[in-house]
């Protein structure tokens, strides 16, 4: 979840998370800079990581 990501949806969000006990990651940047970093052209707020495959993307997440 980006920081400049509207607070009521970034709350719903956190709400449905941890009514989930699912775990919520937030990027330091913005929606653009996370698009370019997924490698998209358009804005990105916020990505859910449903099966990793044989990624690194768990492993590189901070330790809680």
């Amino acid at each position: 979840m980006t920081a400049n990501f509207w607070c009521l949806w970034k709350s719903e969000i956190e709400y449905y998370a941890m009514l989930a006990k699912t775990e919520v990651q937030h990027y330091s940047g913005t929606n653009i800079e996370l698009g370019t970093a997924c490698g998209k052209y358009f804005r990105v707020c916020t990505m859910s990581i449903t099966d990793p495959g044989d990624s690194d993307i768990i492993r590189s997440l901070p330790d809680n």
